[in-house]
């Protein structure tokens, strides 16, 4: 069975999230603000809030560029895995 995949939405957060490090702290420390602006679901802000915030925390500054693409698929992994 495969997994559910993370909304547009979702997906282009943790993209920028991962290579840009000024929105990346928007998210991490603003979750709400960057919430407001964007069309998640009540589920997919909370998952964004409970599981990928944490995870974005624990990322190198910068995330170099030859890990972007793997990072981003993992997040994504594990945010419509959720």
């Amino acid at each position: 069975m495969a997994e559910a995949m993370a909304s547009k939405g979702m997906t282009e957060i943790i993209n920028r999230a991962v290579v840009d490090y000024g929105f990346r702290l928007a998210v991490m420390w603003g979750p709400e603000d960057v919430i407001s602006g964007s069309d998640l679901t009540d589920q997919e802000a909370r998952i964004l809030i409970e599981a990928i915030v944490p995870e974005l925390k624990q990322l190198p500054d910068p995330v170099e560029p030859k890990d972007h693409l793997r990072v981003q698929q993992w997040l994504g992994n594990l945010a419509g895995g959720q």
